[in-house]
């Protein structure tokens, strides 16, 4: 695949800053990265809406694995700000230049629901928006707990705008929790009333100016309010229609552990290659040989090839349906699994780059550091897992049946029909019992589906069956008792799945490393001795110098 960002990598910016270039330095570069990225891909407003092939596209984009914060600007800009906006721009001229200037990253499109003291539990958020006399509102942060956190929304050079949720009071009457379309400062200077204090770097990734945001009696004109001023019926179903596209985030930055994959995969693979051993007989050998190191590169490839089916199935099912429930549920799976595999097999790959793989400068560590974000970020991956997987164990809705009698889709039944019996003899699902006992394996029970559903769309796809072999005997020792347990999978059994998948891929490694076409990404100094040397020209170098050594130089 060509990827419109293909011929970015080339320029000087993004090339990596010298070691000691400062936090400002290194801030700014990720927000041109970021309007780079988002100027590549000429999003329209139909992209943005109708969740196009081409939006989901730019969450896929393996140029996003070079610069973690620049993803982060790029998918807030795409899909939380633009979004937002985008469903109320129809009839709205002035929003539609906004619109245009956000896709084009001239004005910066943040998104502040989250509060300091109201993490998820978003609907309790405190910040308000009075409307007065005049039509217009004022918005107020009325304490500390109600700051908004994370949105980074210090000057960065470019105006920056904001949609920020506030609990709305019109003629005295709280009409819930409403959306405003909010200035926030000019590119160099806050707005009048909204104060930013900027939090420390998050640490092992690119920084970015996160922030704890305050608005101090601003006010906004009417026309700030986006949507209707009606009192919604339901004010959690209102609450949740206003906020749809974080639901569409869960997905799209799910996404975000595919290149993830592809690219540190390709970056161990090259090291373990190009990494030699002396054996007993003086011979060199690359450390690729070496069961310990190749099985999992070989893991993490068919990870890779089987989470990219499953992407393309979750997107194609989200965009086509209008059942907010499969939305959210699609969503929340494809985040889980996607996101546990990359996390979990960056690490180990990290591991069997020895101390290599532990500096930033290689890619590995601050990727798997930037996941650890998006895990957290539009929805815990936890939390999600524990509303998901009540709700279906309650019966108020489904998930996608199988397409095949799979090893995996009888785990995934197996674990459902026993946590439902067990449900059957608890006071409710709000029980303490329920807490200790089904809550705490709600991440395995979506893990399950995820992993079926994975599977028959890598079937359905043309997955090489030695990378779905492989990826099946790799889910099976995920939950080992289970199978043993319940399909008769011995531990020995498990051990020859698992190795004869191996042994069925490293013959096409090679070729299916390649054929993933990120190689031009992964642009860590330890892919090839060029690099290397190059990187190690570039350190900063301290050395006593004598009149030998200048004279040596000239």
């Amino acid at each position: 695949m060509q990827w419109p960002t293909a011929s970015l990598v080339e320029k000087p910016l993004f090339h990596p800053l010298r070691a000691n270039a400062s936090v400002e330095e290194r801030v700014r570069r990720s927000y041109l990265r970021a309007r780079e990225i988002i100027q590549a891909y000429h999003l329209t407003v139909d992209d943005i809406l109708t969740t196009s092939e081409n939006f989901w596209g730019v969450h896929t984009d393996p140029i996003l694995t070079l610069d973690g914060s620049a993803g982060t600007l790029v998918t807030i800009q795409v899909n939380l700000f633009a979004g937002t906006v985008a469903r109320y721009a129809s009839t709205r001229p002035d929003l539609q230049a906004v619109l245009q200037d956000a896709l084009q990253f001239k004005v910066i499109g943040q998104f502040c629901l989250t509060e300091v003291g109201h993490g998820l539990d978003a609907m309790n958020i405190e910040t308000t928006a009075t409307m007065l006399p005049d039509g217009s509102f004022e918005l107020n942060t009325p304490n500390d707990q109600a700051a908004k956190f994370m949105p980074p929304t210090n000057p960065a050079g470019i105006r920056c705008m904001a949609v920020v949720f506030a609990r709305t009071t019109i003629f005295g009457e709280d009409r819930g929790i409403k959306s405003f379309l909010v200035e926030l400062n000019d590119g160099r200077e806050m707005c009048t009333g909204v104060v930013s204090k900027m939090l420390p770097p998050r640490g092992c990734t690119e920084p970015l100016n996160h922030c704890i945001t305050y608005f101090r009696r601003v006010r906004l004109p009417a026309r700030a309010l986006l949507g209707s001023p009606a009192k919604p019926k339901d004010f959690r179903l209102g609450f949740f229609s206003r906020i749809f596209r974080v639901a569409v985030g869960t997905l799209a930055i799910g996404g975000m552990g595919l290149p993830a994959l592809q690219v540190a995969t390709t970056i161990c693979a090259q090291y373990s290659q190009r990494r030699n051993v002396t054996d007993k007989d003086g011979v060199k050998q690359p450390i690729m040989i070496f069961r310990t190191q190749h099985t999992p590169i070989a893991i993490a490839l068919a990870q890779a090839y089987v989470m990219k089916a499953f992407h393309q199935v979750a997107t194609a099912i989200f965009s086509n349906t209008t059942d907010v429930r499969i939305r959210h549920g699609v969503g929340t799976i494809l985040k889980v699994v996607m996101i546990n595999h990359a996390q979990r097999s960056l690490l180990e790959l990290a591991e069997r780059c020895g101390a290599q793989g532990v500096f930033d400068i290689n890619q590995l560590s601050s990727m798997h550091k930037s996941l650890q974000g998006v895990s957290i970020a539009e929805g815990d991956s936890l939390v999600l897992s524990i509303r998901l997987a009540t709700e279906i164990l309650l019966g108020r809705y489904s998930m996608i049946p199988p397409d095949n009698d799979s090893l995996l889709a009888r785990h995934e039944a197996g674990l459902f029909n026993s946590f439902r019996e067990r449900l059957s003899h608890m006071p409710g699902h709000r029980s303490t019992e329920f807490s200790r006992f089904v809550l705490p394996q709600a991440v395995r029970l979506v893990d399950s589906i995820g992993q079926r559903i994975a599977y028959d769309a890598a079937v359905n796809m043309g997955v090489e069956q030695c990378l779905i072999d492989l990826y099946v005997a790799h889910c099976v020792k995920a939950d080992s008792a289970w199978y043993v347990q319940h399909a008769g999978l011995t531990q020995e059994a498990q051990m020859n799945m698992e190795s004869d998948a191996i042994d069925a891929v490293l013959p096409r490694m090679s070729a299916l490393i390649s054929d993933m076409g990120v190689q031009r990404y992964a642009v860590a100094p330890i892919t090839t001795q060029g690099r290397w040397n190059r990187f190690v020209d570039s350190l900063e170098t301290f050395e006593r110098v004598s009149l030998d050594n200048v004279m040596a130089r000239l």
